[in-house]
């Protein structure tokens, strides 16, 4: 579908932000690009930015953010999952999987979400492994391309980042290989799940703020076998959530929780950068996505609602988000 709508709109893609690089730019266009740099050394080390999709997403909907840090000098990888999480993620056999509904419709059940996003996070991690040389495997892992990209990486500046349920997935990766990563930016987080009719509500995942799995998930006694570190998530964080997600009682209250026990944690030490969560004023979940280029402004402004999109300019966003990203970053 989305390829028909890009065959009679193509143009709205030259309007991205911060993705297209040029040497010359009109004083009057209302477009930011990325900024050319010709200083840059090519033999110095770059930074490796893991990036995780969100519920019934895939690796390709966060291009646009992925693209303008990669337009920065970061290396970014963006995981397509095969956990049944993604919408279409391509199998190693050529065949394709699809987002797979649960038979009972119950899709929080604790059970099912704590056990796939404990499978996530191991994807995240193999796949961290894999790109730094330190797992090998696959038919790509000796691609020219990778065989450029390796030496280069620098093993102590390794970040990880997603967007909504991949938030999620990445915040638990970091809580169990805490040394490995540097920070982290969560995109609008999904960190708690509220499932009050069916009796599930628990902070998600739990791991992350120090706590059980809660009951009706392995007899509510057992902690998920990839975690060995009890303190948390103690990596320095940045939150950026859309006023929709702020809207949501007891999850800002949770994202809040998070980023508060990681200050807590590193208090003592003045040199770890503050964890911050921001706001990104009238905007929705889907604003975090590319949804706000596939379709010319005359439609977004009809179809905004449904598509989950604030009344935010879909432009001014993306930058705010990108432009409180890099100011994070930069701390490191």
């Amino acid at each position: 579908l989305m390829w028909m709508v890009s065959l009679f709109f193509p143009v709205r893609f030259l309007k991205i932000p911060d993705t297209a690089l040029v040497t010359t730019k009109k004083a009057d266009s209302p477009v930011r690009y990325a900024p050319l740099n010709n200083n840059s050394n090519k033999s110095k080390s770059q930074s490796l930015i893991m990036f995780s999709h969100g519920l019934t997403g895939t690796g390709e909907e966060n291009a646009l953010f992925c693209t303008a840090l990669a337009k920065r000098g970061y290396v970014v990888a963006c995981i397509h999952h095969r956990d049944g999480s993604s919408s279409r993620v391509p199998m190693p056999d050529g065949t394709c999987k699809f987002y797979e509904h649960l038979p009972n419709g119950d899709d929080y059940s604790p059970n099912h979400r704590l056990e796939q996003v404990s499978f996530r996070a191991k994807e995240f991690l193999y796949a961290t492994k894999w790109l730094l040389g330190e797992e090998q495997g696959g038919d790509d892992y000796d691609h020219p391309i990778l065989q450029q990209i390796r030496p280069k990486l620098d093993t102590k500046k390794v970040i990880a980042s997603g967007f909504s349920y991949g938030s999620t997935t990445c915040s638990l990766a970091a809580t169990a290989q805490p040394n490995r990563f540097q920070c982290a930016v969560f995109l609008d987080g999904w960190f708690h799940v509220d499932y009050s009719s069916k009796g599930y509500l628990y902070n998600f995942p739990p791991e992350a703020f120090g706590e059980d799995w809660p009951n009706g998930a392995n007899n509510g006694n057992e902690r998920s076998h990839v975690i060995e570190n009890k303190d948390g998530l103690t990596i320095p964080s940045i939150f950026i959530n859309s006023a929709q997600f702020e809207g949501y009682e007891k999850l800002y209250a949770a994202t809040t929780t998070l980023a508060n026990n990681i200050n807590s944690h590193n208090k003592h030490d003045s040199t770890i950068p503050e964890s911050k969560l921001h706001v990104i004023p009238n905007t929705k979940h889907q604003n975090f996505c590319d949804v706000g280029f596939w379709l010319p402004k005359v439609l977004l402004r009809r179809l905004g609602k449904l598509l989950a999109l604030g009344d935010a300019d879909v432009l001014e966003a993306s930058e705010n988000i990108l432009d409180l990203t890099l100011k994070f970053l930069k701390q490191f």
